[in-house]
């Protein structure tokens, strides 16, 4: 089997070499390692970088979508069997990609055949536990000292749902997980296609792995190859704590620019790419969707930034505008 490890970067020069040095140090051993930038401005490409790493470098900043087509594409112009899909700001455990090869060449072919991804599973950092809303990766504070599993999700009629496996369950079946950690197999994906390009940042990997899921193929996500992801601890979302009077509560933090892709790509989604758009779909997402942007309204003044960028995605997303770009 020959694998292509990948890594997509944009400003990551303090965690790259750690990122790089995982791949590397994987007990199965990778082919080539490709790294593609979206057009860091730090010092991520400023150093010098081993014979089997290939770089290629965006001249501007295309997402994690545009980022991820282009390995894709790059895998299959080199006859790549599989791609195994990772973060900057992620460190695989030396085995974890042996463990998903084993487990793949542990299957009945007849399963082989329908199996296009097999995935670790990341280890959240910091304390944050996540909850199944992973488009706007809601969150909240678990007070657990370690990283927390992020396990993949179920499409059902009523949307999806976050599986909770046995513990002492080897690999179980999913139908979507984050880039991160995914290992897809190039035959399928010449089939299925490309992931779209538009989606940028936040949900394109769960609409990619729908459209997967649709098409008739399995994935299975190992529960012991394992991939600390978020090393940086630096999380997208956050909270400010407030009090008035005698109550304490906390607001939401989130940049414009996800505050844009979270709602627009949801909305899009949702409504115009999942198969089945009834109460049970739709009312929980628009829910979730306003009460992020009634989180900025309730703040107008000094969060005017996140709450236009909310109703900008908003717009977007009802309208099918997924060509255009926050800015």
């Amino acid at each position: 089997m020959r694998i292509l490890g990948y890594i997509h970067t944009f400003n990551d020069e303090e965690v790259i070499e750690q990122s790089l040095q995982a791949l590397r140090d994987q007990t199965y051993l990778l082919n080539e390692i490709l790294l593609v930038d979206n057009g860091s401005t730090d010092g991520t490409l400023q150093r010098s970088f081993p014979k089997q790493v290939t770089i290629v470098r965006h001249p501007e900043n295309r997402g994690t979508s545009g980022a991820v087509v282009t390995g894709f594409r790059y895998a299959v112009e080199k006859h790549y069997d599989w791609i195994w899909v990772l973060d900057a700001d992620s460190k695989p455990c030396a085995d974890a990609l042996q463990k998903l090869v084993d487990l793949y060449l542990g299957l009945p072919p007849i399963l082989q055949e329908q199996v296009w991804l097999l995935s670790s599973l990341p280890m959240e950092y910091p304390k944050w536990a996540l909850t199944s809303s992973a488009s706007v990766r809601w969150a909240f504070f678990s007070g657990n000292e370690g990283p927390q599993p992020r396990h993949g999700v179920i499409f059902t009629r009523h949307g999806y749902e976050r599986v909770q496996p046995n513990p002492n369950q080897t690999a179980y079946e999913f139908h979507g997980s984050i880039w991160c950690g995914c290992l897809f197999k190039l035959k399928a994906i010449q089939k299925v296609g490309f992931p779209e390009e538009d989606y940028f940042l936040d949900f394109g990997e769960y609409a990619y792995c729908y459209r997967g899921m649709r098409s008739g193929y399995k994935a299975f996500m190992h529960q012991s190859s394992l991939i600390h992801h978020n090393v940086t601890g630096l999380a997208s979302l956050s909270f400010t704590p407030y009090r008035l009077g005698p109550i304490s509560f906390k607001m939401i933090e989130l940049a414009p620019v996800r505050c844009y892709y979270v709602v627009r790509n949801t909305l899009y989604f949702w409504l115009h790419e999942y198969h089945v758009r009834n109460f049970h779909t739709l009312i929980p997402r628009f829910f979730k969707i306003g009460m992020l942007t009634l989180n900025f309204l309730l703040r107008p003044l000094s969060h005017w930034s996140e709450l236009s960028a909310c109703l900008r995605g908003a717009w977007d997303g009802l309208l099918k505008n997924m060509h255009k770009r926050y800015s």
